[in-house]
């Protein structure tokens, strides 16, 4: 019994330190993924908002001091280059302006007269002189007050949409004052600004995509 007892332990303990038993071999070869590098370009996308702002705008503004007369601003309207916005009152300088040409033409004569005088020894030559002198000044004074009666008129520097009306009829006028605002809408451009980290990217020449607020780029 006792030698009985002694060979089942041993084969229980042989059991125990079996291996166990290996799977079957499978033919079949595995599976390997495989990713092929290339280089390609790259598209790096940077969005920043921006604001639509006019081509041009001005403020426009008399050249001198004096009662508005006349005002045409027709708000939101596109209006000419060239076109007469407002007029501060010039009647003392009309007044001049004729006052010279009145002048201007009794020396133009006066001028002539003594140049046949001239030819035919009939005056001296500082004479006829002083009178040529005169002609020159007063055609200097002429453009000069025509000059003057130009800054009275304000008009439209180019073509474009006028603002609101600032001013009114009758109203004092100093070269400090806004008549109102012009605006070109033909053409516009964008204003944004983009970190400095991306200075470096954006050059002159890059292609830059614009959409409204909301909107997918």
């Amino acid at each position: 019994m006792q030698a009985l007892s002694k060979l089942s332990v041993l084969y229980l303990l042989l059991t125990a330190c079996d291996p166990p038993q290996s799977p079957k071999n499978n033919d079949k070869a595995p599976e390997v993924g495989v990713i092929v590098a290339k280089t390609q370009p790259v598209s790096s996308l940077i969005e920043a908002s921006g604001t639509v702002v006019a081509n041009q705008s001005v403020a426009l503004q008399p050249e001198t001091s004096g009662r508005l007369i006349y005002l045409n601003v027709p708000e939101g309207k596109l209006i000419d280059q060239g076109t007469i916005i407002a007029r501060i009152n010039d009647s003392d300088l009309l007044a001049q302006l004729a006052k010279t040409k009145a002048s201007l033409e009794l020396a133009v004569q006066t001028q002539d007269r003594l140049s046949k005088l001239l030819a035919i020894n009939g005056i001296n030559q500082s004479n006829y002189d002083t009178a040529a002198g005169q002609v020159v000044g007063l055609r200097n004074d002429l453009d000069y007050y025509q000059a003057l009666i130009e800054k009275t008129i304000v008009r439209a520097p180019f073509r474009g949409v006028l603002g609101l009306r600032q001013v009114s009829l009758g109203a004092y006028l100093s070269p400090s004052n806004v008549i109102a605002t012009l605006q070109q809408t033909d053409s516009l451009r964008i204003d944004f600004t983009i970190p400095d980290a991306y200075s470096s990217i954006i050059k002159r020449g890059s292609v830059v995509t614009v959409s409204p607020m909301g909107s997918p780029p």
